[in-house]
Parts: C-alpha cells; structure tokens; sequence
C-alpha cells in the first residue's frame, strides 16, 4: 500500500531500505575486516620488532659489560637502552602512520569521510603498540644488566 501511496519509494529490484540494508551490511563487514586486519598486523609487525631486537641482546651483553667496566653509570646504562629500544620503534611507528593516513585516501570513493573518527585505531594502536615497548625494554634490560 505504502508503494501505491509513495511509488518514488521504488527503486530498481528493491526498496530503499532493503539496499541500506545491503549496502550496511558490506560496509561493515568492511569495517571490521579493516580493524582485525589492522590489528593483526600490529601484532605481527611488533612481535617481529621485539623478537629481532630480544635475539641481537645476547651479543649486545659483552658490549655494555664493556660500558660498566669503564666506570658508566648503571643509570647511564639504562638511559641508553631506553633511547636505543625508542628509537627502533619510533621510526616503524612514525612510517605506518604516514603510510596509513596517505593509503586512506584510496578509499575516498568508497566511504564519505574517511578520515572520521580515525583517532580510535590510532589510539588503539598506541596502546598496544606501547605495551610492546615496555615489554621489550623489559626484557632487553633483564638480558642485557644483569
């Protein structure tokens, strides 16, 4: 009846909201194979940085020995391990960020603002991103001062 009353509510196979429907529904498929990709990939990409960084400690061991024998500081120490540790992680962060905010643009087409609401993964990203800093300076100090 309601098509009879308002015939410009017909559209093609289907009515207006049968193609939100449709349409919904892949965006947010969309949307969240994006997230768990994206969050996948932080994973991995962190678990290899902290790994490749953990495996190069046993030969950094002798390195810093050296350091402590000639009278550095154990603080000393500790501060160059936090701006080494920082330092390798920063630049991959620093990187996919830029990569991330220049490969949304080829979204354009598909999705009005793309840029909306883009803080949260960021955050999320810093948050696990971070958890694996400490974790691996954690351990870097534990095998490299011991």
């Amino acid at each position: 009846m309601q098509l009879k009353r308002y015939p410009e509510l017909k559209m093609g196979s289907g009515d207006k909201y049968q193609q939100y429907q449709t349409i919904n529904g892949f965006f947010s498929g969309l949307e969240f194979m994006g997230f768990f990709l994206g969050i996948a990939f932080l994973a991995m990409l962190a678990s290899c940085l902290m790994f490749k960084i953990l495996s190069g400690a046993a030969g950094d061991v002798k390195r810093y020995q050296m350091l402590h024998k000639i009278g550095t500081r154990q603080r000393a120490l500790r501060q160059s391990i936090n701006k080494e540790i920082a330092v390798l992680f920063t630049v991959p962060a620093v990187i996919g960020i830029v990569h991330v905010l220049v490969g949304v643009q080829m979204f354009k087409a598909l999705l009005v603002q793309p840029y909306a609401y883009i803080e949260i993964p960021f955050l999320i990203f810093l948050v696990l991103y971070l958890g694996y800093y400490f974790l691996t300076r954690y351990l870097y100090k534990k095998i490299v001062l011991k």
